[in-house]
C-alpha cells in the first residue's frame, strides 16, 4: 500500500501471524513523526443532550484525511462499549455550521469523532 501523503510504499513488518493479513494504514511512519495525532475530548452542550467530540488531531494539517482513516478505530470500540445509546456522527473537520445544524435536529445525545475542529 502507498501512503496517501509522501506516495511511498508503506512498510510493515511481517511475521508468521499477520503474513496474510492486509495493509490497514494509509500513512507511513515518516510521514506519521511529520503530521501526529494530538487526541483531545470534549463534551459539548447541544439541544436535548451533550455532545461527546473526540478530536483526533489539535492542529491543522493540510493533506488528505484519508490518511488517518485508519486510526478511527479505536473510537469505534469506545462507542461500542461504551455510548451505545448516542448517536455516531464522524466527521472530517468540525466548524460552527455542522454545529449549529446538529444543534437544530435535536439528535439527543452524541458522540462526534472530527479529524479538525474550525470553532
Amino acid at each position: 500500500m502507498l501512503c496517501e501523503i509522501c506516495r511511498k510504499k508503506v512498510k510493515t513488518s511481517k511475521n508468521i501471524l499477520n503474513l496474510f493479513s492486509p495493509e490497514i494504514h494509509h500513512i507511513c511512519e515518516m510521514c506519521y513523526q511529520k503530521y501526529p495525532l494530538l487526541m483531545r475530548s470534549d463534551v459539548l452542550p447541544v439541544e436535548g443532550g451533550v455532545a461527546t467530540h473526540q478530536l483526533m488531531s489539535a492542529r491543522y494539517y493540510s493533506i488528505k484525511p484519508i490518511a488517518f482513516m485508519s486510526f478511527l478505530k479505536p473510537y469505534y470500540i469506545d462507542f461500542l462499549k461504551h455510548h451505545q445509546s448516542k448517536t455516531l456522527l464522524v466527521f472530517d473537520i468540525l466548524d460552527e455550521q455542522t454545529l449549529e445544524i446538529m444543534d437544530s435536529l435535536k439528535l439527543g445525545d452524541l458522540y462526534v469523532v472530527t479529524l479538525y475542529e474550525n470553532i
